[in-house]
């Protein structure tokens, strides 16, 4: 076998055996039960930086302030994990919202346990902890996703099993960091929940600001949203090609609307007329 093959074959076991281990209901509840056994040390709110996978997506102000005034009155009760960055820093894996809470209290007293966890491993547990906790932010699974498929060669598939969820969710966290800027902050800010942003993540720019103008105007639910979504798709649809199927004399012309669709069909369809010769 060649070194190469060598190589890729033991990268293969190793992504198997992180799936495995991580796709596990129990990942963060087995952290949180080994606090007690873990080396807690204390660090001022600066020595801690933020994640750098999920630095982008913003957190809710009331969500902090909440958070700050639980501090105030009982002291950070849970340890944060953190890792160590550069220049002597700590990089927060959980609890970045007590750190952020804490940064702006200007806190000295943080509990932390510090682990050696690389990139894949701190991806992999901000995947799982954020499967775990119903408060979770999209945008930071979004891009914990994003890192994982194009740092380490992660398949949707991989990613959708580590989450207990189909591919084609995970396909529609990815698809949340195409659209324009100032609706990624109000998705990762929860003025606009992640239903809301599903049902109008692949229409056009200019389709999607119109939606969501009228999500705030009139509140509405998803499903009208889905029901606005859909007409805006449907109106905006052109016919691309034709498929011809001819027999003798007759012939069958299938519209298809885009190039994706074209594909599937035609290659389904093929598939099916070898069989039938």
């Amino acid at each position: 076998m060649k070194a190469e093959e060598k190589k890729n074959g033991t990268v293969q076991s190793d992504l198997k055996t992180l799936i495995e281990r991580f796709s596990k209901n129990d990942v963060i509840s087995d952290i949180d039960k080994n606090y007690q056994r873990e080396n807690v040390k204390y660090l001022t709110y600066d020595d801690i930086v933020d994640n750098a996978f999920i630095k982008e997506a913003k957190i809710d102000k009331e969500t902090i302030k909440s958070i700050e005034k639980s501090i105030v009155e009982r002291g950070i009760y849970n340890p944060l994990i953190v890792r160590e960055s550069k220049k002597g820093k700590y990089e927060v894996i959980i609890g970045r919202k007590r750190w952020l809470a804490s940064k702006k209290l200007e806190y000295k007293k943080i509990p932390v346990i510090i682990k050696n966890y690389d990139d894949q491993e701190t991806l992999l547990i901000l995947l799982c902890d954020a499967r775990e906790n119903k408060n979770f932010n999209p945008i930071e699974i979004a891009l914990v996703i994003k890192h994982l498929a194009e740092d380490f060669g992660y398949k949707m598939k991989d990613i959708a099993d580590i989450m207990h969820v189909s591919t084609g969710q995970v396909s529609n966290y990815i698809s949340l960091l195409s659209m324009p800027e100032d609706v990624i902050y109000d998705i990762s800010t929860n003025k606009l929940s992640f239903g809301h942003a599903k049902a109008i993540s692949r229409l056009k720019e200019k389709d999607i600001k119109t939606i969501i103008k009228k999500i705030y105007a009139y509140n509405l639910s998803v499903r009208d949203t889905e029901k606005l979504a859909f007409n805006l798709e449907d109106k905006n649809l052109k016919i691309k090609k034709d498929y011809v199927i001819r027999k003798k004399d007759k012939s069958i012309i299938i519209k298809i609307n885009n190039d994706v669709n074209f594909d599937k069909i035609y290659k389904k369809i093929s598939e099916f007329l070898k069989k039938e010769i």
